[in-house]
């Protein structure tokens, strides 16, 4: 069972089954995800850029991607 920074199980609670293992799979990353998630931002700010220059999506929709990942990214650096 994936276990948070504190040593406490992520799952639980009313919960009487465990997650299924690919779930777990996913949290196993969490740490490592949390370290690079302002690179990882920026490079996906750099696609939704990317896609917008080509005509894959509309400016419009870079425009709201970029938004969003800036609204992401300072509720990651203000721990919410």
């Amino acid at each position: 069972m994936t276990k948070r920074p504190d040593g406490q199980q992520m799952w639980g609670g009313r919960f009487s089954a465990k997650p299924d293992q690919i779930m777990e799979a996913i949290n196993a990353s969490i740490d490592v995800d949390k370290r690079l998630a302002e690179e990882d931002i920026a490079g996906s700010k750099a696609h939704a850029a990317m896609l917008a220059k080509t005509g894959v999506i509309s400016k419009t929709d870079a425009a709201a991607i970029d938004t969003g990942l800036d609204q992401v990214l300072d509720e990651i650096r203000n721990g919410s």
